[in-house]
This record gives structure tokens, C-alpha cells and sequence, in this order.
């Protein structure tokens, strides 16, 4: 479809949000919000474990969502409120992107099969057993899924994303976008490694592979944010069902590795077509091509 294959029309020049200085105070404001959640936290000793409900860090995610709504009510008002409340529910995208949410989060399936393989059967409420998330059973699974899209799925990506990428995508396509986002979205995590357990228990080299981890992701992320008619919906529950494969209970292990790996292989394949692109459109036109398949 066509319309899934143009730039985004809020990040005109129109936008002001899109000016370095609306965009720079974002990133101070997501900061802010988030941490003014999660020092008081380290300051006071708490620790956010897997299947407890409180202390929790959740809260603290919601921060980018809420400095994206703030930045673009000061910024461009009213308009730009409703084109970033139009990314957020866009529903009716291209069916494939769904698969792709929905085979992701399929492949958390794996931790079951490797429990029953090995003799330990994994119960099923341990795919809810998240840092910060309480323990679940029966409906109320659904219930804590619903949560975390909530907190972790809109309240990183309509920041993250639906904000920051948005506006950067024009200027600096993907790959430019995708780097600067990162170096936000990583010092963004700082205090988590202080209040979330699984973050306290990375260690040096643990560390080292997260932020190569977290750069991959979000090329993915804003690859699929573009591809999928920039749809902060799509982008939350990806990100929700990556979690659910890579940090829970249910996945640890093998899982999480076989998952991460397959996301990292998938940026290398996106990086290699998006080469082979821009050189045959350098060779057909004599000049560097400048294309939806730009990095």
C-alpha cells in the first residue's frame, strides 16, 4: 500500500516538535519522568524481582509516553496531538506485520518445549513472571499481558518511536535514527541497573552485550515503526512479545538466546538489502540513490 511507503508528513518543517530544541527537551523530560520514579527507588533499596507486583520499576516506563504528549501539546497543540493519538491506535496496517507480532510471540513457546524436553515442565504462568509484574494464573494472564502493553509497549514506544523516531526519520533515515535513538533509549536505562534484578545481575560483559543488543533493537523497531505505516500499536505489542520471549521466567535461557539472535540476524539481513539497494540505484542513476530503503 502506498501509504505505508512515504515519509512522515507530521515531521515537516510545519512541526515544531521536529526542531532540535523540542526534540532535545524530549529526551530531558523522558529522562526526568522515568527517574524520578526509579531513583527514589535505588535511593530507598528497592529491587523490582520477576512475579512480584511491588516494588515495581513498571511505572517508571511510562515516562517517554508521557514526555512525547507533553513535548507535542507545547510544541504543536491540538494538531499535533491528534497525529500522535492516530500513530498510536493505527490498527489497519499491511496483515503481515500482525503475523510478525503474533510469530514472536509464538516462539515463546520454545521455553515450553525445552522444559518438556529436559524434564521440567515450565507452568504456564511463568511467561508473566517479568521484573516488576505480579504472578499470574488462569484470566488474570490476560490481564498482566494487558498491563505491560500498557506500561512497557505504549510507554516506551509512543516516546521512543512514535515521538523521537518520528520526527528524527526525515533527516537522518533509518540506520541515523536508529543510532541516535539509541544513545537515548541506553542512558534512559541507567537507574534499571540499580532497581531491576535482572539488570543488577548483567555484570561487565553482561552489560556490554545489552547495549549491543539494545542498538540492534531499536533498528528493528524503527525499521518495523516505518514499514508498518507508523503505528505505535504495531511497534508496542512487538516489543511486548520480545520481552515476553527474552525476559521471563518461561524464556530465560535458550529461548531468550535463540530470540535475540534471530532479531540481530534479521537487522544484518535488513542492513545487506538495504546496501545492495542504494548501489544498484547508484549504478542505475550515476549518483548515491535516495530511497524508502535508505538506512
Amino acid at each position: 500500500m502506498a501509504a505505508h511507503r512515504t515519509r512522515p508528513t507530521h515531521s515537516s518543517p510545519a512541526a515544531r516538535a521536529a526542531s532540535p530544541r523540542w526534540l532535545g527537551t524530549y529526551v530531558v523530560l523522558a529522562l526526568a519522568f522515568s527517574w524520578a520514579w526509579w531513583i527514589p527507588m535505588a535511593v530507598t533499596g528497592q529491587v523490582s524481582r520477576a512475579g512480584q507486583g511491588w516494588p515495581t520499576h513498571l511505572i517508571g516506563l511510562t515516562g517517554p509516553a508521557l514526555a512525547a504528549i507533553v513535548v507535542t501539546a507545547l510544541a504543536d497543540g491540538g494538531p499535533g496531538l491528534a497525529g500522535l493519538w492516530r500513530r498510536a491506535v493505527r490498527l489497519r496496517v499491511q496483515a503481515r506485520w500482525w503475523v510478525l507480532v503474533g510469530a514472536t510471540l509464538a516462539l515463546s513457546g520454545l521455553g515450553f518445549v525445552v522444559g518438556r524436553l529436559d524434564g521440567t515442565p515450565v507452568p504456564l504462568g511463568d511467561l508473566t513472571l517479568y521484573s516488576g509484574a505480579p504472578a499470574a494464573q488462569g484470566l488474570t494472564l490476560l490481564l498482566v499481558a494487558c498491563y505491560l502493553l500498557v506500561v512497557n509497549g505504549y510507554g516506551e514506544e509512543l516516546g521512543w518511536r512514535g515521538f523521537l523516531a518520528h520526527h528524527l526519520l526525515p533527516r537522518f533515515g533509518r540506520l541515523g535514527t536508529a543510532t541516535l535513538v539509541w544513545v537515548a533509549w541506553a542512558l534512559w536505562h541507567a537507574p534499571l541497573f540499580l532497581v531491576v534484578q535482572n539488570f543488577r545481575d548483567f555484570g561487565p560483559a553482561g552489560t556490554v552485550g545489552w547495549l549491543v543488543g539494545l542498538w540492534f533493537g531499536s533498528y528493528f523497531l524503527t525499521w518495523l515503526y516505518e514499514s508498518a505505516g507508523y503505528s505505535v500499536l504495531v511497534v508496542a505489542a512487538w516489543h511486548v512479545a520480545y520481552n515476553i520471549d527474552t525476559a521471563t521466567e518461561a524464556t530465560a535461557g535458550l529461548t531468550a538466546a535463540v530470540v535475540s539472535t534471530l532479531v540481530m540476524a534479521a537487522v544484518v539481513l535488513l542492513l545487506v538489502r538495504a546496501a545492495v539497494v542504494r548501489h544498484a540505484g547508484s549504478r542505475a542513476h550515476g549518483a548515491p540513490a535516495s530511497s524508502k530503503e535508505e538506512t
